[in-house]
């Protein structure tokens, strides 16, 4: 077990508690992080900010950025621009300050919604997108998804309901292929999310991925336009982890 910084009054920090099999999720709107500022990040974090051609994707990557910054700083006695990062051969980034590799975590953002997932000791990986009118959804669907997954997709007559049930089923293979740290050189089509008759969902790996789905926990939200999804390895001691959600506005 290890304790959060959550609040301080005058001089006195107020600490909780970050339980095992406990996942912290903090949602906030880009517009309203506060100290959203470049000053906050470090050289590659500038230099992928300023890549962006449109201002709006910059202000976004800047917010997203500095908001897990100062989400990591609830966790440890460290000011949000000293948190330094280290990437695994696919990219994904880690914490390489000393003492403090413990704190695992996973960061999305999308137009309108910043999520980060904060967990102890245990791989996680989160994803969300805002919802949006897709153009040939069926071609879409035989290069994202398993066939299973297509198929229950394409099998709903309303246009709404299939793109609902796209970005779901998007965001819970994104997920698996973040808290994997493996990306999208995982083939999307060797796996398969299924939702079972409880709304619980369960993954089924082609035995080419070297993985189990039984292994793994998914938990999968729509937020008015925005859908969410978690992922994160089963702990045998635990078995199902708890998510807290922490929104901020």
């Amino acid at each position: 077990m290890h304790t959060s910084f959550i609040s301080q009054v005058g001089d006195t920090k107020i600490y909780q508690s970050l339980k095992d099999g406990e996942i912290h999720i903090f949602l906030a709107h880009p517009d309203y992080v506060e100290s959203s500022d470049e000053s906050l990040l470090n050289a590659t974090e500038r230099s992928r900010a300023s890549a962006f051609k449109f201002f709006s994707d910059r202000k976004r990557y800047v917010a997203a950025h500095s908001f897990l910054r100062q989400t990591l700083s609830k966790y440890a006695p460290l000011l949000p621009a000293t948190w330094r990062f280290t990437t695994n051969g696919y990219g994904k980034p880690s914490i390489a300050n000393n003492g403090y590799e413990w704190l695992q975590f996973n960061l999305s953002h999308t137009h309108g919604l910043i999520a980060c997932a904060i967990s102890y000791q245990r791989e996680v990986g989160i994803d969300v997108e805002k919802r949006k009118a897709l153009m040939d959804l069926e071609s879409l669907c035989q290069y994202a998804f398993s066939a299973p997954e297509a198929a229950d997709i394409l099998s709903l007559a309303n246009l709404q309901a299939r793109e609902q049930r796209f970005f779901t089923y998007w965001t819970l293979k994104e997920a698996y292929v973040k808290a994997r740290g493996m990306g999208l050189s995982i083939p999307l089509q060797q796996f398969t999310f299924i939702e079972g008759v409880n709304k619980e969902w369960s993954l089924h790996c082609d035995p080419a991925l070297q993985d189990d789905g039984k292994n793994w926990q998914f938990s999968s939200y729509i937020m008015n336009d925005h859908h969410l999804s978690i992922g994160v390895p089963i702990d045998p001691a635990i078995m199902t982890s708890r998510m807290r959600f922490n929104r901020l506005f």
